[in-house]
């Protein structure tokens, strides 16, 4: 071997042994370093000709199990998921409270019968009057402010799912830049170890966010997409887009998140029409639509179904009964309803007017299997009955029955065993004549209606219609434009539309407008976006009178509270009985009835058939086992979403320990190459110092 040779061979030894020191030295500073992957130092023997020509490096290699790494990513996505899903669960449960407690809901409905108990054992107390008033109107506010806090989380959700796509954009961009220096790194014979550890930090970040698919493309460089195959970064990257709305109601439509692709010479981003939302599989994004489009909902839907229960069974009895003394007149609710619509009631109701003592003035009995077809003919029946005593009135959808002399009073009553029902309700509460009950929507939207009966809306309205899956994200549209003459037609138009592919559409028995999903689509939501539609002199749009979509079911729970002729006057809660066998001069009405105020407070133990809501499946329950069902529902909703997220976590931790055993740093084995390496680095100045001095001798010979 030449000295020439041995100096080569040297300056290699050295060259190589101090890259592998500096790696040593890099592993060892990032022992700590959460994630970090240890580096190796790949060498081969340069070959020149026949002739060994030293050392190289061929590589710095990151210590990993591909197959661990994926599999962390997968639990990373996980716990992000469950970790934001279990932290609102605990701001729901920190809302609710616990059963037990009187400030809970199931508290507030008990002081409501607890003041009802002593209502009627004292009706004539101004005192028990204005305390069951108070409890009524104190549960409406915790209820209602429940169903605001709901929505403010909602709100939040949105919020943080704004922050989460803009890291994401963060992110990407920060590969997008790395991969092509990895690649150029690679293809030169560079070392981009730091390089793809900086990247890796990067990929763990993003895969707590979103699930990801990692794909290699060679020369160490990357593809990322998501798991279902929506594209991050590859040759080009893609961005997200989400505008998040300034306030969060029942109502609101949330934006989907979009996908766009960016022209990489001028920056420009494509308008695109891929969404992301339906796409996700898990990660923290994952857990914030979820919770922004379907936990939080059903939750605001249970308690809507809560309150709509506790507003019906109140106004149910309370129709049924009178205020002593009676009042000049009732006026009911804005149904919707045509004088020239089918009245489409059976059995029979009292109409009765009574002076200020409670004594008989006028009465009708209406048959309205015999007075004719129309709340028209109703009327006419009624106010001839009443023969000027009294008017019976439909004006813009609105009833109302007023006495003819200001001291006279008005009541409607049902006949026991033949009671009038449209749509199981009686005439004054189906037309919400003496409700003591009110909220921003009607507690039902049993319309009574057929599919036979004139619709009433105007010629060429419009409703925009969407139609989304159980996770919030859209399956159709359709624009329903007002056409024919017959609420069937209605029907043939939506089942004619884009939507009857996911769905079927009838009327129930009780005239409510029902969209069945087809076999293997799941749950399904009806969405309103825009109307125009107006049902004649009544103005109300279709959606307001079928309350289409779940914002009027939620929305039951806002603005609860006594209704306001009573609340200013609690002298008219009706906590009497009509006598119907009195003659007129003869007493109707009792003082000291109790009859109107023990049926209230017996409410208590009625059983209402509620309608599924969210996690909660229909159910025939008394109002207080309804709320301890809720109240159940979602303390098994967070127990659940806390043991995933602890399963998850424990998976997490337990891949992560497997993927730190095999690229962890392990000082000890850093410690014993450092000696290796460090002995190698001297051997190679050892050789390159006798080369020296074989060359020094040589010129002094010379």
């Amino acid at each position: 071997m030449s000295i020439s040779s041995i100096i080569s061979n040297s300056l290699t030894g050295l060259f190589t042994n101090q890259a592998a020191l500096r790696t040593i030295s890099n592993n060892v500073a990032n022992i700590n370093t959460p994630g970090y992957a240890r580096q190796i130092v790949r060498q081969e023997a340069i070959v020149n000709g026949t002739n060994s020509g030293g050392v190289r490096i061929s590589g710095i290699q990151r210590i990993v199990d591909k197959f661990l790494v994926k599999a962390v990513y997968d639990a990373n996505a996980n716990t992000g998921r469950y970790k934001v899903e279990n932290n609102f669960q605990g701001r729901i449960q920190a809302v609710l409270g616990r059963p037990d407690q009187n400030s809970s809901l199931s508290g507030r409905i008990g002081k409501v019968f607890t003041a009802m108990s002593g209502l009627a054992l004292n009706p004539q107390s101004t005192i028990q009057k204005e305390s069951s008033l108070t409890a009524i109107n104190q549960f409406g506010k915790v209820v209602g402010s429940l169903a605001q806090q709901i929505q403010n989380m909602r709100l939040d959700a949105s919020n943080q799912i704004s922050q989460k796509v803009n890291r994401i954009n963060i992110l990407t961009q920060e590969i997008e830049s790395i991969n092509p220096m990895i690649s150029r790194a690679t293809l030169t014979g560079g070392q981009p170890g730091s390089l793809l550890e900086k990247r890796a930090q990067t990929l763990t970040e993003l895969s707590k966010i979103i699930d990801l698919n990692i794909v290699d493309t060679g020369n160490n460089g990357i593809q990322v997409t998501t798991s279902s195959g929506i594209l991050l970064v590859g040759a080009s990257r893609n961005i997200l887009q989400y505008s998040p709305p300034g306030a969060v109601t029942s109502s609101t439509p949330f934006p989907q998140i979009t996908v766009h692709s960016v022209d990489s010479v001028t920056g420009v981003i494509r308008p695109s029409n891929t969404h992301l939302d339906g796409q996700l599989a898990s990660g923290e994004l994952k857990g914030l639509l979820t919770l922004r489009d379907k936990d939080l909902p059903e939750i605001a839907l249970q308690l809507g179904s809560l309150a709509a229960g506790f507003t019906d069974e109140l106004n149910r009895v309370h129709n049924q009964n009178v205020a002593v003394p009676a009042p000049n007149s009732l006026t009911g609710i804005n149904k919707g309803l045509l004088a020239t619509d089918n009245h489409n009631f059976t059995g029979k109701a009292v109409f009765a007017i009574t002076d200020a003592s409670g004594n008989l003035v006028k009465k009708v009995t209406i048959d309205f299997g015999t007075i004719g077809a129309t709340i028209g003919n109703a009327i006419t029946a009624v106010n001839t009955g009443l023969a000027g005593a009294g008017t019976l009135a439909l004006n813009n959808g609105v009833m109302s029955l007023t006495a003819t002399a200001a001291t006279d009073g008005v009541s409607i009553s049902q006949v026991a065993g033949s009671e009038s029902d449209r749509a199981g309700r009686g005439f004054s509460q189906f037309f919400g004549m003496n409700n003591l009950v009110e909220a921003n929507v009607a507690s039902n939207f049993d319309t009574g209606i057929v599919g036979t009966d004139a619709h009433g809306f105007t010629a060429g309205g419009v409703a925009q219609l969407e139609l989304n899956d159980k996770n919030g994200v859209k399956l159709s549209d359709y624009k329903l434009t007002i056409s024919g003459t017959t609420f069937n037609d209605i029907l043939t138009s939506l089942n004619s539309s884009s939507l009857s592919t996911f769905a079927t559409f009838s009327y129930s028995s009780a005239g409510q407008l029902i969209a069945t999903p087809k076999t293997g689509v799941g749950d399904i939501t009806l969405h309103v976006k825009t109307d125009t539609t107006s049902r004649a002199a009544t103005k109300m749009p279709i959606s307001a009178f079928f309350g289409i979509g779940n914002s009027f079911r939620m929305d039951a729970a806002v603005g609860l509270k006594v209704s306001s002729v009573i609340d200013q006057n609690p002298a008219r809660m009706a906590l009497a009985r009509f006598d119907q066998t009195a003659a007129v001069g003869g007493n109707a009405l009792s003082v000291g009835d109790q009859s109107g105020a023990m049926a209230l407070r017996d409410v208590e133990t009625v059983v209402h058939n509620f309608a599924k809501a969210g996690g909660l499946n229909a159910a025939s329950a008394t109002l207080a086992q309804y709320s301890a069902n809720l109240l159940a529902n979602l303390g098994s909703r967070a127990s659940l979403t806390d043991g995933k997220m602890q399963d998850s976590k424990t998976l997490s931790d337990e891949l992560q320990r497997k993927s730190s055993d095999v690229s962890g740093v392990n000082l000890d084995e850093e410690l014993a190459n450092m000696v290796i390496f460090q002995n190698a680095y001297s051997a190679s100045a050892k050789m390159l110092n006798t080369a020296k001095q074989m060359f020094d001798s040589i010129l002094q010979i010379v």
